[in-house]
């Protein structure tokens, strides 16, 4: 016999091996009948729904006589837990409920790029609606219940199905991390779901990759770092989580010879993911036995020039503006302790010399 215990346990064991997190603050909370209509009046919620979640109290409430009750626990309890708990967006949706601010604008006002770059729609509304439904489905197909899905789906208003297939799109164009992650969620992942979403990102101008390093922190919270070297045209690629600096291969043979500090910081902090393995170390040992030059010197002096100039461009945007700060003292640094004939190599390294 299927029960409201099993269920939970067949989600929360699927949640947990696919996304690396789970349900945690957020209570269940199944209503008889009589007892929902009491509760829509008390509460002014629309009694006709089966289903309601109050960010406020992390509590879902499920009308315990519909049809498809195992569903709606799925996009209340999961879509709707999940998203408040640890997404990036349902964290600000609680801290400004939780502080009496506008809940309504944050919802339902078109979003800022500037402001907010997590999230795949324009309104938060829909991407926490758009997220529960997709999670609904998803739980669905995994925990056998794809018939009572089907059947809810059937009766869903047209808006909610172009929501689903709008996030089902976007996780067929960059992969289910890819989308986890564009919600704001914590990332937790292995080489393989990394090159997943670059491969889809990129398409056929993949095969014109030769190495892809992974460095940074690589924590949950944080962005997804990468250094990609290939025969496309050099550029620099954000999306609100993933990081890539790609560099063509001419820009990346530059950069060895010149000691750039932050190509070496990728190489020697950082983690091959994708490519030969030992042309790459090849690479490194190159940088290791190249003898320190004033053409070295010189070269990063000027890049941290450079990005003094660049600065004031960058008033607007305060991680592009933080990153530029943090170049302009890394190379300059760096041409400081190539003078004294040593090579940091790492970032870390230079914070150690420099006690920053």
């Amino acid at each position: 016999m299927i029960t409201l215990d099993s269920i939970l346990l067949d989600a929360s064991s699927f949640v947990s091996s696919e996304f690396g997190f789970d349900v945690e603050q957020s209570k269940l909370k199944p209503y008889s009948p009589e007892n929902w209509q009491e509760f829509c009046q008390t509460n002014n919620f629309d009694i006709n729904s089966s289903g309601i979640y109050v960010p406020a109290s992390y509590s879902a409430y499920v009308r315990t006589d519909s049809l498809f009750l195992t569903s709606n626990i799925f996009h209340e309890f999961y879509g709707h837990g999940l998203f408040v708990e640890h997404s990036q967006i349902g964290k600000r949706l609680t801290e400004i409920i939780q502080n009496n601010g506008d809940e309504k604008s944050f919802m339902f006002d078109e979003i800022s790029p500037q402001e907010q770059t997590f999230g795949i729609a324009k309104h938060n509304i829909h991407n926490y609606e758009g997220f529960a439904v997709w999670l609904e489905a998803l739980l669905c197909n995994e925990t056998g219940n794809s018939k009572v899905w089907q059947l809810k789906r059937d009766r869903l208003p047209d808006d909610f199905v172009s929501l689903f297939e709008y996030f089902q799109d976007v996780e067929q164009r960059f992969s289910r991390f890819g989308l986890i992650s564009q919600m704001g969620f914590p990332k937790h992942y292995d080489d393989d779901k990394v090159l997943g979403v670059v491969r889809k990102l990129y398409g056929s101008n993949f095969n014109n990759v030769d190495f892809v390093v992974i460095y940074g922190s690589q924590k949950p919270e944080s962005d997804i770092d990468l250094c990609v070297v290939s025969s496309n045209p050099s550029t620099q690629y954000f999306n609100g989580w993933l990081d890539i600096a790609e560099l063509n291969r001419e820009d990346f043979q530059n950069r060895i010879n010149n000691l750039d500090i932050a190509l070496t910081d990728a190489m020697f902090s950082g983690r091959l993911i994708f490519g030969d393995g030992i042309t790459f170390h090849q690479y490194k040992q190159t940088i290791l036995e190249k003898p320190i030059s004033q053409e070295m010197i010189e070269y990063n002096k000027r890049k941290s020039k450079l990005q003094k100039e660049y600065l004031s461009s960058y008033r607007d945007n305060d991680r592009t503006k933080k990153l530029c700060l943090s170049y302009i003292n890394s190379f300059s640094q760096n041409a400081e302790q190539l003078i004294l004939g040593n090579k940091p190599l790492t970032l870390k390294t230079l914070q150690q010399l420099y006690k920053c």
